[in-house]
């Protein structure tokens, strides 16, 4: 999603007092946002078996993106922090970043996101049987 700057050269309203094409565009774009798009995320490193991992990811401008990564175990499942990670990310980080997992039991765990190799790197939980939710925040192109 590609956001342009409010237009400053036209006026806000026309001579009849409507609003003008180009800021109606505008802030159509920044209220609407963008939908995201979805990945099915590879994982490697992940013990135990899953029913479903799914993937999406919302670009805020043009360089900040924030994704989730959904995990349904088919029981329990166990992450090691530094080994257990997600290498297919659609896009390519500039910088670091954080994750976090979320769930009832696993959550409040930082896990990061690193720019070197273009991993997502989940955090450590241990013999969890309950859906998990990455979710993290990063720069990337």
């Amino acid at each position: 999603m590609t956001t342009n700057p409010a237009p400053i050269t036209n006026p806000v309203i026309d001579e009849q007092g409507l609003p003008t094409l180009p800021w109606t565009l505008f802030f159509n774009q920044t209220f609407e946002g963008d939908r995201g798009d979805d990945w099915s995320p590879t994982i490697t490193g992940l013990t135990g078996s899953t029913t479903s991992v799914t993937g999406r990811y919302y670009r805020l401008s043009q360089s900040l993106v924030y994704f989730r990564i959904d995990i349904v175990p088919s029981g329990n499942t166990s992450s090691v922090a530094g080994t257990t990670y997600v290498g297919d990310f659609p896009l390519t980080f500039n910088f670091d970043g954080f994750n976090t997992v979320v769930s009832g039991s696993a959550g409040g765990s930082i896990g990061m996101n690193r720019a070197s190799d273009n991993r997502i790197l989940f955090p450590a939980w241990t013999t969890v049987s309950v859906p998990l939710a990455i979710l993290g925040i990063g720069e990337a192109i």
